[in-house]
């Protein structure tokens, strides 16, 4: 037996062999003429004067390629109605449009559903391949209702959004209907400032730090002489105030904040539990810690009296739970 002759086995390792290097000759070949190609085309647009332009879309907040962004490209002194040069959007591979275009000066904007749209790029374009990044910012979309104080219902509001520089983002007339409204705000902008206007309503102004947290547009009636805080909560038996109670203690300060001249006085009730000497020590101490709570957020004092009126003024018997927690409330009365 021919000591060199190869096993079945090593033969048909050694032509697989083979038709790999063939393969990656093949391919590098292919890319080598590939390259030929688009070097020649490169020079003939040169020639022509449409050196190519590369532009590519990102997400400005996680660097992330973004396909299908419409990407438009106009002259600078091209006509408000002139066909742009380029209008379409990234391809779904490199997130990028490519296009030759003359040697010039031109614009560049991209836009894409559920981001703001970039910022416009001025550029000249140069006997070359020029390339060119846009970035757009995710859209925060901010939803809210304009509501009575009292009642919850709709109101029909002149509303103002404006940014951290007093400019206006939106205005618009809230729906007294359905009073549900939508604006798109920039996360990049510290705060925003919403202002409410409307017949027999006190003005309302909020400033929205953290679009989470906004809970709305709460109109109050100017004709009104006392309202429930509502959603006010203290411990069991006692007068301290829990931390579920911030919103209304929010709502409660942006109220006395609108209406630097209004005193108030904050009266509180409870339910027929207990003695009524510890029900009126109860109810006084809980509208002393309403008051702190107005001065420790930079209410004066003197605006604000308090009155402890116990179990004396039930607003329905105090039968049931549901009663009873009715009955347990904190009133403010308008001075």
């Amino acid at each position: 037996m021919n000591a060199y002759a190869l096993t079945p086995q090593q033969k048909r390792a050694k032509a697989k062999e083979v038709q790999l290097r063939k393969r990656e000759a093949a391919k590098r070949k292919a890319e080598k003429k590939r390259a030929a190609k688009l070097k020649a085309a490169k020079k003939q647009r040169i020639k022509d004067g449409k050196p190519l332009l590369y532009v590519y879309s990102y997400n400005l907040q996680t660097g992330e390629p973004m396909p299908a962004t419409h990407i438009t490209v106009q002259d600078l002194q091209a006509k408000p109605n002139k066909k742009p040069k380029i209008s379409k959007p990234t391809d779904n591979k490199h997130a990028r449009v490519s296009k030759g275009l003359p040697t010039g000066s031109y614009w560049i904007v991209a836009a894409k559903t559920g981001f703001f749209t970039s910022d416009t790029i001025r550029f000249a374009h140069k006997e070359d391949e020029d390339t060119i990044k846009v970035y757009l910012y995710p859209e925060t979309r901010l939803t809210f209702t304009v509501t009575d104080s009292l009642t919850s219902r709709p109101v029909a509001a002149n509303i103002i959004v404006r940014n951290d520089a007093r400019e206006k983002v939106m205005q618009t007339t809230s729906d007294s209907i359905h009073c549900v409204l939508a604006v798109l705000l920039d996360d990049r902008v510290p705060f925003y400032t919403v202002e409410a206007t409307a017949a027999n309503y006190f003005p309302y102004r909020d400033t929205i730090s953290d679009p989470t947290r906004f809970d709305g547009v709460v109109m109050s009636p100017k004709e009104i002489k006392s309202f429930v805080l509502h959603n006010i909560y203290f411990a069991t038996g006692k007068t301290h105030i829990l931390d579920s109670s911030e919103p209304a203690l929010n709502e409660l300060y942006q109220f006395l904040v609108a209406r630097p001249q209004q005193n108030i006085r904050i009266v509180g009730h409870t339910d027929n539990i207990g003695s009524d000497r510890s029900n009126q020590i109860l109810s006084e101490g809980r509208c002393q810690e309403v008051k702190q709570a107005m001065i420790d957020r930079g209410i004066h004092a003197e605006r604000i009296e308090v009155e402890g009126r116990g179990e004396m003024d039930p607003i329905v018997p105090n039968d049931t739970e549901d009663h009873r927690q009715m009955n347990r409330r904190v009133e403010i009365v308008l001075q």
